[in-house]
């Protein structure tokens, strides 16, 4: 319960700059509640003391009503339709203020978190987190925190006028209450259970349905779209009973509280009624109470309501803070220092890394004692089998994560001890699926440096040989390029990341098997703008094809998280090892394809 509590307070404090607003829209939501309150007043009146009263004359009657009703008519106008406006205007933009900065500190934790929260969670259930899970938030300051107040000043004035016209009859009104209070109470904590689970089906869900969007290709080439409607149809199935099971308690909570409810008038109205015949009450106290019904137990039943609302809101609030809770495994230390300009000098000192978030049984050192050097402008090439640790080793770089043990510096620093921001903006990443957004291709460029200046883009863009290409597109640099750079070729999205890499001047460049899925020319046109942007600049080279990296200043070997073998091309292949035999059944596998090639084909 402690923890429940504290997210609602926590949630309060959003709500707490935005209290003016709140308190205007309580205030118009009384009077638009309390105003309704006189009619019965007035009605009581006439019946008793103009309608039913013999020595009135018609004359006297009709104006004495003429008054009552004109008078009510007026403060309906006056009073009555700027209450209403205030109650729902204000409340609506405490709301929508509130869940504005919810949001966004959201979103900022969010893209704040280190690249294991991204790889436990689906972007899809990310997404709804932001989405899904807001808007039940919002509802919280919509209905409940400003219909509590407005409803429960309702009812006390309800409750005066009542007890002002028969103490015994309100007693017999507020007989059912306790009955109500006990289904508020057991009802509220299962609504809310099922209701946290409705949104963690939800946000399942539309994880596997963004990750099979854009896996879309995949799923038509291999021909399995009826498996994954199946898939859908589970996961909807799912959603489906959880979103019953919730439906059932909101319908079980609604129907016993409409049911008291509507027992309850009845049982005034038969207790009423004998008050009457035996002389206890007049004709006009029996209406006027009968009209105050409706007044009275309408705030109780959306009482019942706000239970189903802020049972909903608070397992929302659970998730969004159960987010925001979580700490980056990466992040500053205390005084870390800001880079402003470097050299380049990479050392791995003795590293030790492991990843934490896999299955029991699959965890194990990825690198285990690595010792490597990279000198300022030196281009270093790491090769080696599939999970032999190259992609992890380069990730240590820019603290995508931590290092367990040991230690990576850069000129001297420990990369732990460095101001994130200032350490990745010294850092390029060109990778081998190139990473784009939607926007035009000026918005991707200047991604990592909005202050660029023209020429700088233009400069950039023709050293990554991708400002011809640009240019020849429908809008030129103004061109949208769609998701993920769409409307490009790979190529052509390629050269785009590297004119982002050209712009953001980074001092130390890290190359992900950038060419190994182009055609030739592309990749001719490639390796011309990698050979300018490596120039001067500090270079880690994850390479498949050795024929690429043959001039590289340093090639590291590895296999099973070590280094295994080092030197440059000529001195491992002077070497009976790993290197050796890597690049002789590749050169053996690249003779083969071409005497394919050469071979005279015979028509038929």
């Amino acid at each position: 319960m402690t923890e429940k509590r504290n997210n609602f307070i926590r949630f309060l404090a959003y709500v707490r700059p935005y209290w003016p607003y709140i308190l205007g829209g309580i205030i118009g939501g009384v009077i638009r509640f309390t105003v309704p309150l006189f009619v019965p007043q007035a009605t009581r009146y006439l019946l008793d003391n103009v309608f039913l009263n013999e020595a009135m004359t018609a004359s006297e009657k009709q104006s004495q009503t003429l008054w009552y009703l004109g008078g009510l008519i007026a403060i309906f106008i006056v009073v009555w339709a700027p209450g209403a406006f205030a109650r729902q205007y204000l409340t609506t933009k405490a709301g929508q203020r509130a869940i504005f900065d919810l949001r966004g500190d959201l979103y900022y934790r969010i893209l704040r978190m280190s690249t294991s929260f991204f790889e436990r969670n689906k972007s899809g259930s990310i997404v709804s987190r932001v989405i899904s899970d807001i808007n039940l938030a919002q509802n919280l300051v919509g209905s409940a925190l400003t219909n509590v107040w407005m409803d429960g000043a309702a009812i006390i004035v309800v409750l005066i006028f009542m007890f002002q016209i028969s103490i015994p009859v309100t007693l017999v009104a507020l007989a059912t209450l306790p009955f109500y209070a006990y289904v508020f109470k057991r009802l509220r904590n299962e609504i809310r259970a099922s209701t946290s689970r409705v949104q963690e089906e939800t946000a399942i869900m539309a994880g596997n349905v963004q990750e099979k969007i854009a896996g879309s290709v995949v799923v038509h080439t291999f021909t399995q779209e009826k498996n994954e409607e199946q898939k859908f149809l589970q996961d909807s199935e799912r959603l489906f009973s959880s979103t019953m099971r919730r439906a059932y308690f909101q319908s079980l909570n609604i129907t016993i509280s409409g049911g008291l409810t509507q027992i309850a008038p009845l049982i005034v109205m038969l207790f009423g009624g004998y008050q009457v015949i035996q002389g206890h009450m007049t004709v006009g106290d029996f209406v006027a109470v009968s009209l105050y019904l409706n007044p009275l137990y309408s705030p109780i039943k959306r009482f019942s309501d706000l239970n189903v609302v802020f049972a909903n809101s608070m397992a929302a609030l659970d998730r969004i803070f159960s987010i925001m809770d979580q700490k980056p495994d990466v992040r500053n230390r205390p005084n870390a220092v800001k880079l402003k300009q470097i050299i380049g000098t990479v050392v791995f000192d003795d590293v030790y890394f492991s990843y934490t978030n896999l299955p029991e049984g699959e965890q194990g050192p990825v690198l285990e004692a690595v010792n490597a050097t990279a000198e300022p402008g030196q281009r270093v090439a790491l090769v080696g089998p599939s999970g032999s640790g190259k992609s992890t080793f380069v990730s240590l770089i820019p603290r995508l994560y931590d290092v367990q043990a040991g230690a990576i510096t850069i000129d001297g620093l420990d990369v732990r001890d460095i101001d994130l921001h200032s350490l990745r903006h010294n850092i390029g990443m060109v990778l081998q699926t190139p990473i784009l957004f939607s926007g035009t291709a000026l918005d991707n460029l200047l991604y990592g440096k909005p202050n660029a200046t023209w020429k700088d883009v233009k400069e950039a863009c023709k050293a990554a040989n991708a400002y011809d290409f640009i240019k020849a597109l429908p809008d030129g640099f103004d061109t949208e390029i769609g998701e993920g750079g769409i409307f490009l070729s790979g190529g052509q999205r390629q050269r785009l990341t590297i004119a982002r890499a050209f712009l953001n001047n980074p001092r130390i460049l890290i190359l992900d098997e950038v060419t190994s899925a182009l055609d030739a020319e592309s990749e001719q046109l490639i390796q011309e703008a990698l050979k300018k942007l490596m120039i001067s600049r500090t270079t880690f080279i994850i390479a498949h094809r050795l024929s690429t990296i043959v001039n590289a200043d340093n090639i590291l070997v590895l296999d099973n998280g070590k280094i295994i073998e080092a030197g440059t091309h000529k001195e491992l292949l002077r070497h009976d090892g790993l290197y050796r035999d890597l690049y002789s059944r590749q050169f053996a596998s690249a003779q083969s394809a071409s005497a394919v090639l050469r071979q005279p084909q015979v028509v038929i």
